[in-house]
């Protein structure tokens, strides 16, 4: 028994030295609805249906492959490598308030990736998207007055 212990320990181990920020993930078959992955401050949730206040964004451009929106930062730079094969859903009023999570839903016909720009401040490693449909959203940042220490509440 204690060599199997010893050989799981190992193991794990292993596998904890190959987890870090910045290495690219998969998101594949397997995973379910409701997994998500994080590039950063951009958090992609496995979906199976489009919000319902999302529209589609018709006839997208390569600035649609931006899934953060402009102006959020140097680090803000997560893209969809190619608009082929994609379809793009983003909240009626995206980009409009610094306080709104809520980022673009895609559907995807075959394979893709989110990638994060070349020589950006922060590089995350690259998401490759194995699954048909994905949501993003965004992390929150506290302000000060929210990180003040309170009484807990039940």
């Amino acid at each position: 028994m204690q060599s199997t212990i010893n050989d799981i320990s190992k193991t794990l181990v292993r596998h904890v030295s190959t987890v870090s920020p910045g290495l690219p993930i998969v998101i594949g078959e397997a995973a379910n609805v409701g997994d998500f992955v994080h590039q950063g401050d951009l958090i992609i949730y496995v979906s199976d249906k489009v919000p319902h206040d999302y529209v589609l964004v018709e006839n997208p451009q390569d600035i649609d492959r931006q899934l953060v929106p402009l102006g959020g930062g140097p680090g803000s730079h997560h893209r969809l490598k190619s608009l082929d094969g994609v379809t793009i859903y983003r909240p009626n009023d995206w980009g409009k308030s610094d306080t709104d999570l809520r980022g673009p839903c895609i559907v995807f016909d075959k394979p893709n990736q989110i990638v994060h720009e070349p020589g950006t401040s922060h590089p995350h490693g690259t998401v490759d998207i194995l699954v048909p449909m994905v949501t993003c959203r965004y992390q929150r940042n506290l302000s000060d007055d929210e990180r003040a220490a309170r009484r807990a509440a039940d």
